[in-house]
């Protein structure tokens, strides 16, 4: 494989790139796997496509009602997706990149090229193909395939292209106080168009609409000209976005050039070893860039859109599960990562070992079970009618079991799969692409049917019905955890992790 250095051309340096991270891949199962996934998600996608002929009218009208809706919400999220990143995923780390003259085209297709690596992008997608399906019964679906198709690459696009427009707003003061002038801008419209009930008048006026009604015209013309739009769009998209990435990479910042003048402000001692840790691992967390900028969206996003949806009290049982996987992904799949090059000196400490793992599962916890109750709280601010006392004990009853599922998961995942991720950039993530979409699908598959289950034991109106459900999924998820710590304790495993965690 040639390197990086001697390719000239974007195309070329992404080839190596790809074959570099294919090389990494050093397991055949590994490698076995990532193909199957790959193949069962086009499989979905055909059986999504071939899926409009199987419902009954009035389901059918329904969904065709909704496809605006599904077409808007996949928009918003090829959109905040890159923002929350700091313009996309990386295929190698940036970090061992430095010798070599990756040119920032590169960057921006790289980053395009591992969006679909998403457990919500990739239901979004299926969402797509199936409301195509419904939509180009009476017309011909190659032709919707094709429109959707070029909706999904220009959205992606534009997404990538803003979030690196962002990035290099935010290397200058200004530039930071006009990103955070605009995003709560954004988040107070979205606030009062949702308290006011103007949510149904906002989606009407959405150009969604138009991209629909061109996926199901039977009018060559209309669907021509709506088809070009797209098609000029992503064009126009994928250069600008390409020099906004040079732009944004090359661009100097002043991001802490001042902050070596101001005086360190100490923690105050805690009253032990374990607290202490937890406030160590507390201001890891807040001081990686991509980690506070993930806790911040993930602390307004899911809230906002279960009140803006005016989610029904029976369907607010399966929220917390929905949100304590997208927390675990935060930085829970590689909770060790936190120490960095630190875990050499926090092994090297006086204490029992098994402290640390105690306190990152701690502030795992306390991370995931508060994402789960802003957005149960948010959510609720707008569910139609009155809860019922089963539907208030489902929903408590699935927030801490989908918490304790998902900590025992991410804990496991921490000691048997760590990664080296250095968390100093705004791009930096806590580990490769690969493996943080399969752990969105190992974190999402547990909780969604642990709250199918308890949101089922609700509907039969006993109250103890899903607390009964919960307990042994708490215990459960218990037992799993503390076989995780004391695997933790054992000294050749840990001496594994800490140094991978520390130097990769």
């Amino acid at each position: 494989m040639r390197s990086p250095a001697g390719a000239t051309s974007p195309a070329r340096q992404l080839a190596c790139l790809l074959g570099l991270r294919w090389r990494l891949l050093r397991g055949a199962g590994q490698r076995i796997g990532l193909l199957t996934t790959a193949a069962a998600v086009g499989w979905l996608v055909w059986l999504a496509l071939t899926s409009g002929s199987a419902l009954d009218p009035p389901t059918l009208a329904t969904a065709i009602e909704l496809a605006p809706a599904a077409y808007l919400g996949f928009g918003v999220l090829a959109v905040v997706a890159p923002l929350t990143s700091g313009g996309g995923s990386e295929i190698v780390p940036p970090d061992q990149l430095v010798a070599y003259p990756v040119r920032p085209t590169t960057h921006f297709l790289g980053g395009l090229l591992l969006a679909p690596l998403n457990l919500v992008w990739l239901v979004q997608l299926l969402a797509l193909a199936a409301m195509t399906a419904y939509l180009t019964l009476d017309t011909s679906l190659p032709r919707g395939m094709l429109t959707t198709t070029l909706y999904v690459g220009c959205i992606t696009v534009l997404g990538q292209a803003l979030a690196w427009l962002v990035v290099g707003l935010r290397q200058t003061r200004r530039g930071r106080r006009l990103v955070f002038a605009a995003g709560a801008g954004l988040l107070v419209a979205a606030v009062v168009t949702v308290q006011s009930g103007q949510g149904a008048a906002a989606l009407a006026s959405s150009p969604t609409h138009s991209v629909v009604q061109a996926v199901g015209a039977a009018d060559l013309t209309r669907w021509v000209r709506a088809t070009a739009v797209l098609l000029g769009l992503a064009a126009l998209g994928a250069a600008a976005g390409s020099w906004l990435c040079g732009w944004a990479l090359g661009r100097p910042g002043d991001a802490g050039s001042a902050r070596h003048l101001l005086p360190v402000r100490r923690r105050a001692s805690r009253r032990s070893t374990l607290r202490e840790l937890v406030a160590v691992d507390r201001a890891s967390v807040w001081r990686a860039p991509a980690l506070r900028r993930g806790g911040l969206v993930l602390a307004v996003m899911p809230g906002l859109i279960a009140a803006g949806a005016a989610v029904p009290w029976q369907s607010m049982v399966i929220l917390p599960g929905l949100v304590a996987a997208g927390a675990g992904l935060l930085f829970g799949v590689n909770a060790f990562c936190l120490d960095g090059s630190g875990a050499l000196w926090l092994a090297s400490l006086p204490s029992e070992p098994r402290l640390v793992a105690r306190a990152k599962t701690f502030v795992l916890g306390e991370t995931v079970l508060g994402a789960v109750t802003i957005a149960a709280v948010a959510g609720s601010l707008r569910s139609p009618g009155s809860p019922t006392v089963a539907e208030v004990a489902a929903i408590v009853a699935a927030g801490l079991a989908c918490t304790a599922v998902v900590v025992a998961q991410c804990m496991r995942a921490s000691v048997r799969r760590p990664h080296h991720a250095l968390l100093a950039g705004v791009r930096d993530a806590v580990a490769p692409p690969g493996a943080l979409a399969f752990a969105s699908v190992r974190l999402a598959v547990p909780t969604a049917c642990v709250g199918v289950v308890i949101a089922t034991a609700s509907a039969t109106g006993r109250w103890w019905l899903p607390i009964v459900i919960a307990v042994p999924i708490v215990l459960a998820a218990g037992l799993s955890l503390n076989r995780t710590l004391r695997r933790y304790g054992d000294p050749v495993i840990r001496a594994r992790l800490v140094s991978v965690v520390a130097s990769g």
